[in-house]
């Protein structure tokens, strides 16, 4: 019965790796639906040099394509409603394809750490890795694996949610106004590759990955906990 499969009424149940891989999808999923506005805003407001504007207006409308550029918003409320005047509501959820790709992250993440965490079990390691540091070291791996095979989504989800009009720095220090709109998921992956080849979808990975894994070992360490609590 259900309870010999779990190993008793008061033991949790064993995921495998597929269960814990749907569970972690279908967290993802959720989380993409109520969040992707925040995260587009958050990029957008990351990207803008509201600084570089204000100091250097007459330099900008002097440039090509300057004349109309885009004010730079001045907070999260006036970013949500200017993108909603601007482009409609619908814009609030652009790279939320990507984003939504991007739930095996969460799956690949988990799956990884469950399964170091088996194969030091049938090693007989496990017992030497019941304090902290040893959580510590299999959720950053984890992090880290999860973070670089999914990688490619995160670029591709940033490059549609930016802003289709910004003012960026040259490499010879001057300011030009550039103009980057994609037609969807296809074209940016076209572009890109076209553009800067197959590096390019790999560009701050490394950054990125040190960025997480101090984050993923400590969730990883407290899930741990909570899990050894309940069971």
């Amino acid at each position: 019965d259900d309870d010999d499969d779990c190993g008793g009424a008061n033991e949790h149940c064993s995921l495998g790796p597929m269960e814990n891989f749907s569970a972690a999808c279908a967290a993802g999923a959720a989380m993409v639906l109520v969040t992707n506005p925040v995260w587009l805003i958050k990029t957008r407001m990351q990207l803008q040099m509201k600084r570089t504007l204000e100091r250097n207006k007459d330099c900008i409308r002097g440039a090509k394509g300057g004349a109309d550029v885009k004010p730079p918003y001045r907070s999260m409320a006036d970013a949500a409603r200017t993108i909603v005047r601007e482009e409609g509501p619908l814009a609030l959820y652009k790279g939320a394809v990507p984003a939504l790709m991007l739930v095996s992250h969460g799956g690949v993440q988990f799956v990884s750490f469950e399964e170091d965490e088996a194969g030091q079990e049938r090693n007989g390691t496990m017992e030497k890795l019941q304090d902290s540091l040893g959580y510590l070291a299999m959720g950053a791996v984890s992090k880290m694996i999860a973070s670089t095979a999914t990688y490619p989504l995160q670029v591709i989800k940033a490059r549609l949610q930016q802003r289709n009009q910004s003012v960026e720095l040259t490499e010879a220090g001057d300011l030009a106004v550039v103009r980057r709109e994609y037609g969807g998921v296809a074209d940016c992956v076209a572009r890109i590759f076209r553009n800067e080849g197959p590096v390019g979808f790999f560009k701050g990975c490394i950054p990125n990955a040190v960025r997480v894994a101090p984050s993923a070992a400590i969730t990883f360490v407290m899930y741990e906990t909570v899990m050894d609590m309940l069971s």
